[in-house]
């Protein structure tokens, strides 16, 4: 059987340097006789790469129309030479409209995956999500499968009018051997731990709710709390600090507001972190923080939930699936400063509960979220309708 994968996502040049990626291409190809990968190239230049029975095609990047054009060339020549079972649209605007305009053409199956909130409503929606939403309507009408990564997902999808037999939820996954905190040595690269931290990975852009955090620290800090947990380090006194891994657009602005609420002593920017070292830059982390605004899903909590940290995030998209109910984090509102902060200082002043959290936190992971289970089912999603 062979797939064919095609989504508008930017990769290097060095195709394979994108670990997190490659690391599914390689657990997918090993269900498929042959697995093709059509993404974006980071230039005007096509890009190709090469390994086992996998081939990825980077395409020059000339924005919408012409990464759909090409895609559609591209796809209509490797359907020719190898007989593509199914092609996969990544995401819902340009691989969607790729796939589409392909089943149209050669009448071979199609799985579009859905996996941001682009039919949550909102009454702030401009010109431009109406068109995604009126493309993602048209793509899902004419697929024969529909892939989410989260009940939130599959909901809003469902209420477009969409057949809930037509829809599978395909979780995210973690692998639980490199998501492993008996791996990762107490003090490595990143220094050493001292007092409670804090912490957030990802990317630092609009929506993340990163705003809210600096107000969060603000409140904490105006409360000068006498954390009796870190009485176990007598000599480095009672303290504790944010650390922020990640790079984005938003990155002046957020340092903007650190100084502004003069807090920016409490606050440590580490910058972008390889996927490779996520789980050591984890294991630096006592209460892990994600007050995003809308999320489809939340992998870095699912990978912080791995590595058995305590758990503080806004109870949007789907987020929920992660954090079960106060049993291994705590859920709060969006747009919440004074919330976040309160239940922060709960996990900060109780050592115990964070220690609990933790231990039903990998648990739940493992049960819910482990890779090669989550790479079965995947797999199987495409074998379904062979």
């Amino acid at each position: 059987m062979t797939i064919c994968f095609i989504g508008k996502h930017k990769y290097p040049k060095d195709i394979f340097s994108n670990e997190q990626d490659l690391k599914t291409w390689r657990s997918m190809a090993a269900y498929f006789d042959n697995l093709f990968v059509i993404a974006q190239s980071p230039d005007l230049l096509f890009h190709f790469g090469k390994e086992s029975n996998i081939r990825i095609y980077l395409l020059p990047r000339l924005g919408y129309p012409g990464f759909i054009f090409f895609a559609i060339v591209l796809g209509f020549y490797l359907n020719l030479r190898y007989s593509i079972n199914v092609f996969d649209a990544s995401e819902i605007a340009g691989g969607g409209m790729a796939v589409t305009i392909l089943k149209f053409m050669t009448g071979k199956s199609t799985v579009v995956e859905v996996q941001g909130e682009i039919f949550r409503a909102s009454a702030n929606a401009n010109y431009k999500n109406l068109f995604l939403q009126k493309i993602g309507r048209f793509v899902m009408k004419h697929t024969d499968l529909i892939r989410v990564i989260s009940h939130a997902i599959f909901d809003q999808v469902k209420e477009q009018g969409i057949p809930e037999s037509k829809i599978r939820l395909i979780s995210l996954r973690a692998d639980l051997s490199l998501f492993n905190p008996r791996l990762i040595p107490g003090i490595n690269q990143f220094g050493d731990k001292v007092g409670i931290t804090l912490g957030y990975i990802g990317r630092l852009v609009d929506g993340k709710g990163l705003e809210d955090l600096m107000e969060a620290v603000k409140i904490l800090r105006s409360q000068d709390l006498e954390l009796v947990s870190l009485r176990e380090i007598p000599r480095r006194g009672k303290t504790w600090k944010l650390i922020v891994y990640g790079s984005g657009p938003l990155e002046s602005k957020l340092k903007k507001l650190a100084n502004e609420l003069k807090i920016e002593d409490k606050i440590e920017w580490r910058g972008f972190v390889p996927y490779s070292e996520v789980p050591a830059a984890l294991a630096q982390i006592d209460i892990f923080v994600y007050p995003s605004w809308h999320e489809g899903f939340g992998r870095s909590i699912m990978e912080a939930l791995a590595m058995e940290k305590a758990v503080v995030a806004t109870r949007v998209g789907g987020i929920p699936d992660l954090i079960n109910g106060d049993k291994n984090g705590f859920l709060v509102s969006p747009h919440n400063p004074r919330e976040l902060a309160q239940k922060i200082k709960e996990l900060m002043e109780d050592k115990e509960l964070r220690n609990k959290f933790g231990e039903a936190s990998r648990k739940w992971v493992s049960k819910n979220f482990e890779w090669n289970q989550g790479i079965k089912q995947f797999a199987n999603l495409f074998l379904e309708i062979k």
